[in-house]
C-alpha cells in the first residue's frame, strides 16, 4: 500500500466527521497551516499570542511555543517543540510538548484542491493534567494572488482526568500575495464546545482579524489582530509567529 492509499482513507474519514459535526477546536497557538511540504527544510519556529479581555480571569493570557521542524521528503514534515503559558495569577509555566506531522502526498496544483493531514500529540508538562491527540484536514486552493486555506480539527485528551468529549474545530485563512514581503490577509477561528454539548454563539469562542504574512531573507513572519466575535472568546489577541529557515 503506497503513501497516498494510506493518507485518502484517513483524510475522507475527517472530512466526514466535520461535514456532520459542528466545530469546535483547541488552540494554543493561532496559525492556520498549509498542507504543502518543502523537501529538505529544516527551521526553528516561535508562535506567540497574547490576549486582553475585560474579564479580569481571561486578562493577560500569554502563549509561546517553541520548536524544531523539519521535512525529510516531499509528503512528510515533522515537528518537536513546548507550550509556555501564562495566565491570569500564574506565572511562565511548561504545560506541555508537542509532536506535529504534516503528511501531504500530492504535489501542489496535482488537484483542485491542494490536501493534506496533520496529526499531533500533546504531552502534558504535569502528571495531573490530560494528554491531547489533535488532527486536522488542511485545503488549500489558491486562484491567481489569492491564497485561501482551511483547516477542519478534530480532537481528543487522554490520560490522567481527560474528558471523554470529541471536540471538532475550524480555522480559516484568506491571504493575498503582493509579493515575497507582503501577503495582507484575513483569519477566522471558532470553538464550539464539545459535540454532544454544543455551546450557544454567546458561550462559544470566535475570533476573527487581519494579518499580515511574508518573508525576510530566511525569516517568514505571520502577525496580526483577531477580536472575539462572541461571548466566550477574549477581547483581543495579538499573534506573532516566527519561522527561521536553516
Amino acid at each position: 500500500m503506497n503513501v497516498t492509499s494510506k493518507i485518502i482513507p484517513l483524510a475522507s474519514v475527517l472530512a466526514l466527521s466535520v461535514v456532520f459535526s459542528p466545530v469546535s477546536a483547541r488552540a494554543d497557538d493561532y496559525k492556520v497551516y498549509s498542507p504543502r511540504i518543502e523537501k529538505g527544510e529544516i527551521a526553528a519556529e516561535l508562535n506567540s499570542n497574547y490576549s486582553t479581555d475585560k474579564d479580569p480571569a481571561n486578562d493577560h493570557y500569554f502563549s509561546q511555543v517553541l520548536a524544531v521542524e523539519a521535512a525529510p521528503t516531499s509528503w512528510w514534515k515533522a515537528e518537536l517543540g513546548g507550550e509556555v503559558e501564562k495566565s491570569q495569577g500564574t506565572g511562565h509555566e511548561l504545560t506541555n510538548l508537542k509532536f506535529e506531522n504534516i503528511f501531504s502526498p500530492w504535489q501542489p496544483g496535482q488537484n483542485f484542491v491542494d490536501a493534506g493531514l496533520y496529526l499531533e500529540v500533546e504531552k502534558a508538562a504535569h502528571s495531573d493534567q490530560p494528554n491531547n491527540a489533535e488532527a486536522k484536514l488542511l485545503l488549500e486552493k489558491q486562484m491567481g494572488q489569492v491564497v485561501t486555506t482551511a483547516n477542519l480539527i478534530m480532537s481528543h485528551e487522554f490520560g490522567p482526568n481527560a474528558s471523554h468529549d470529541w471536540n471538532t474545530g475550524m480555522a480559516l485563512g484568506a491571504r493575498y500575495r503582493m509579493n515575497q514581503l507582503f501577503e495582507p490577509g484575513v483569519e477566522y477561528y471558532a470553538d464550539y464546545g464539545p459535540i454532544d454539548n454544543l455551546s450557544s454563539f454567546k458561550n462559544s469562542d470566535q475570533r476573527m482579524g487581519p494579518t499580515i504574512q511574508g518573508k525576510i531573507g530566511r525569516v517568514r513572519y505571520d502577525t496580526g489582530v483577531l477580536f472575539g466575535l462572541s461571548g466566550a472568546a477574549q477581547d483581543t489577541t495579538a499573534k506573532l509567529n516566527l519561522e527561521y529557515e536553516f
